[in-house]
C-alpha cells in the first residue's frame, strides 16, 4: 500500500515508533522519514454493463490520460462492508407508508435479510484508492496538491469521479490497513496473513 510502517531492525519498538505516521492535517498524511502523502478515491463503473467496443475505448480514455509525464503512483483496493443504512432507513420509510399487510410481511423480511447479511459481512464493496508522495520540501504540500488535482481531473475526464480525501478519511484509510478493529478480512484462501512490509520507493 504505502509507507506506513518503518523498515524493520532488532531493536524493539513501540507501537506508534513502529508505525511511519507523524500526523495527518491538511489532507495530507506527514510520515517519520520525511515524506508527505495523498490518497484519492477512485469510484467503480460497472464494466460489465459495457459492449466490448465501450469497454476498449475506456480502457484507451484512461490510458491517454494517464500517459502524461505522471510521477510514481501507487495503487490498491480494500474490501469494507458496504454502508446499508440509507438502504433500511427507505424499506422502513416504504413500511411506514404501507397499509397492505402482505406488503408490510415483504418488507420487514427484506429488513432481517439485509441486516444479516451486513452483521455477517456477506454485503461488501470494493474501494479504489490512488496514494502518491514527495519527499518533504519547501515546495512538497504545493506540488503534491497539484498531482492529487491532474489526476482528479484526469478521471472525471473519463467519466470516473475520484476524490482527494480529507483528514478523517485518511485517518479511515489508515486504520483499514492498521486496526484490526477496522479492518475487514476477506474470506480468500490466496491471502497471506502475514503483515507486509510497506516502504515509500
Amino acid at each position: 500500500m504505502f509507507g506506513l510502517f518503518k523498515r524493520n531492525n532488532k531493536k524493539l519498538k513501540t507501537c506508534n515508533e513502529e508505525i511511519n505516521i507523524l500526523d495527518i492535517k491538511n489532507n495530507t498524511i506527514y510520515t517519520r522519514d520525511d515524506y508527505l502523502i495523498m490518497a484519492l478515491k477512485i469510484y467503480s463503473i460497472n464494466m460489465q454493463l459495457f459492449s466490448k467496443k465501450e469497454l476498449e475505448q475506456k480502457v484507451k480514455e484512461i490510458t491517454t490520460e494517464l500517459a502524461g509525464d505522471l510521477k510514481e503512483i501507487k495503487f490498491f483496493s480494500i474490501s469494507r462492508p458496504t454502508d446499508i443504512s440509507k438502504l433500511i432507513d427507505k424499506l422502513r420509510e416504504e413500511l411506514n407508508n404501507t397499509e397492505i399487510q402482505k406488503q408490510k410481511n415483504l418488507l420487514k423480511q427484506s429488513i432481517r435479510e439485509t441486516i444479516r447479511l451486513s452483521v455477517t459481512g456477506d454485503v461488501v464493496e470494493r474501494q479504489n484508492f490512488i496514494t502518491i508522495y514527495e519527499k518533504n520540501s519547501d515546495t512538497a504540500e504545493k506540488e503534491l496538491q497539484k498531482q492529487a488535482m491532474d489526476l482528479v481531473n484526469k478521471f472525471n475526464n473519463c467519466g470516473i469521479n475520484a476524490e482527494i480525501l480529507n483528514e478523517q478519511d485518511l485517518i479511515q484509510l489508515c486504520n483499514s490497513a492498521l486496526n484490526i478493529n477496522f479492518a475487514f478480512r476477506e474470506d480468500n484462501d490466496e491471502i497471506d496473513e502475514r503483515i507486509p512490509y510497506l516502504k515509500i520507493g
